[in-house]
């Protein structure tokens, strides 16, 4: 489904709840394909972890892969507690209530996302003490922290493209319905 380009164009309320479900079923299905790929990652690295826990003890690698698991762990989590959010959205609550939910599931900043800068932290220093480019501690740094910089702009972007509209559209029929 085409997402609103027009940030003016507003919908009525029986395509805005329409538009909700499709994007809510989409991210639910997106939330429960990222869940079972980390879920394989997990596997992959429980299994590599034991291994350089059996062999390499108190290697860097060793430490490394422990992040790299632990930041997958969190993901997982994450992307469950997506799926199970956006797969079980009501839409029989009284209207209003049902579009503040919205607009707080489709704002691009949320108190959880805050596990994403422990996550950030957590595969910096994976990547930090498993890839040697035979930089400096600060080159490694400003090379892992501009890719995830440059992850957020797109993400941002995305967002703004596909679901600022519609969120848009469901603050704007909150303030006609609380005026």
């Amino acid at each position: 489904m085409k997402a609103i380009n027009n940030s003016e164009e507003k919908l009525p309320l029986e395509q805005l709840v329409s538009k909700l479900k499709d994007e809510d079923i989409k991210y639910s299905k997106l939330s429960k394909s990222l869940l079972y790929i980390y879920v394989v990652l997990i596997g992959f690295y429980a299994i590599a972890t034991l291994l350089l826990f059996i062999f390499e003890r108190h290697s860097n690698q060793f430490y490394g892969a422990i992040c790299y698991l632990v930041s997958f762990i969190i993901f997982a989590i994450l992307f469950r507690q997506y799926y199970k959010e956006y797969k079980s959205v009501d839409y029989s609550l009284p209207t209003i209530q049902m579009l503040k939910q919205a607009a707080y599931r489709y704002k691009p900043f949320q108190w959880r996302l805050l596990w994403l800068l422990l996550v950030i932290g957590i595969i910096d220093a994976g990547f930090t003490l498993t890839v040697d480019f035979h930089f400096s501690f600060w080159t490694t740094q400003m090379f892992i922290l501009g890719v995830f910089a440059l992850a957020f702009v797109i993400g941002i972007i995305y967002w703004r493209v596909r679901y600022k509209p519609l969120r848009d559209n469901v603050l704007h029929l909150i303030k006609e319905i609380e005026s």
